[in-house]
């Protein structure tokens, strides 16, 4: 089969999944339901449309597949697909409470985070030519926390509803736990990437985002297990633990953003890098910019809930619309982009 468009599909595409979805998500909580349908509806179409490509890639470009699995900058990009289906899944429960989609949603996001999870990190371990650290690692790989939490996210989300409920918020927890260590095992890495080894200007792109947007996720997760506990049951003891882990996440996710900010202001005014509006500037990795500014205003919003301070509602009342903006502008960059593809051609 020859098909360009599906062979080189970039792994990390289902990020736009991510991106659209949380950003309908936070519109939801905050009002915006006519805002929020329309990306509803319109993520659905994304996530259906990349799934085919996804399939068709797998049985007609197996080699494509295997390359990209190993390969340090595109293979986390798989694990977009998991966060994207376990996305979606919350869109259809809090949107449409749509649960029996959900849960099959659920039960794909949870058999393709034990396929990929493990395929990855075994190819990692065991590849001999491996590169160095400046080489191999940015921000993209926390998309491996992104997806570890969107899981739990989902299961805890769910749990309410599930004829082994407690169950269900045991093993989100277990998710929730595994996620938290890997943003610090991770990040620890990323770290000292940035801090000694140079960095280009279009090196230093939205996938850095994901830095706040993987902390960000964390204490979404946290702040659902928080709301979703029965305190009369064991896993309640783990409550005054969890609002004090999560509240850590969200302090780690805030203190991001002026950073990235300032970056991302060098990066642009100073260095010149193209906008993502323009179609030389978009590239699949905005998308992972989106997200987080998405995660930060839905996580916050939730999070003033599982901590009762109501008095934190203020940030996502305003910050919601960032991401409108940035949705918007990355989409427009996106349309124009592959309008001059169509046109090359």
């Amino acid at each position: 089969m020859k098909n360009s468009v599906v062979q080189s599909l970039h792994p990390a595409y289902f990020s736009m999944v991510m991106a659209t979805g949380i950003v309908a998500i936070a519109a939801w909580f905050l009002e915006f339901k006519g805002i929020s349908l329309i990306l509803h509806y319109l993520n659905m179409a994304f996530y259906l449309a990349l799934l085919a490509m996804l399939v068709a890639r797998i049985f007609f470009h197996g080699k494509a597949i295997i390359a990209d699995l190993l390969d340090y900058q595109r293979g986390p990009g798989y694990f977009t697909f998991i966060a994207g289906t376990a996305i979606v899944g919350n869109q259809l429960v809090i949107i449409e409470n749509a649960l029996f989609y959900a849960k099959i949603l659920l039960w794909v996001a949870l058999a393709a985070w034990v396929l990929i999870t493990y395929s990855f990190f075994v190819v990692i371990t065991i590849k001999e030519n491996k590169p160095t650290l400046d080489k191999g690692i940015n921000g993209a790989w926390l998309v491996i926390i992104v997806s570890t939490q969107a899981v739990s996210t989902l299961m805890s989300t769910l749990a309410p509803d599930q004829p082994f409920g407690e169950f269900s918020i045991f093993v989100a927890m277990a998710f929730y736990m595994v996620g938290a260590i890997m943003y610090i095992y991770i990040m620890s890495l990323i770290i000292y990437r940035l801090s000694f080894f140079s960095l280009k200007p279009d090196e230093l792109g939205a996938p850095y985002w994901i830095n706040m947007g993987a902390a960000a996720i964390t204490t979404l997760a946290g702040s659902r297990l928080i709301l979703n506990i029965d305190i009369d049951t064991p896993m309640g003891d783990f409550i005054p633990f969890l609002k004090g882990f999560t509240f850590f996440y969200w302090s780690a996710s805030t203190w991001w953003i002026p950073l990235m900010l300032i970056l991302g202001s060098w990066r642009h005014l100073f260095k010149k890098v193209p906008l993502p509006i323009s179609p030389q500037g978009y590239n699949v990795g905005y998308w992972g910019m989106v997200f987080p500014l998405g995660m930060y205003t839905v996580c916050t919003f939730l999070l003033s809930e599982a901590l009762n301070l109501p008095f934190l509602k203020i940030i996502p009342i305003y910050f919601i619309y960032i991401p409108f903006v940035i949705w918007m502008a990355v989409m427009t960059g996106f349309t124009r982009h592959q309008i001059q593809k169509i046109k090359t051609k």
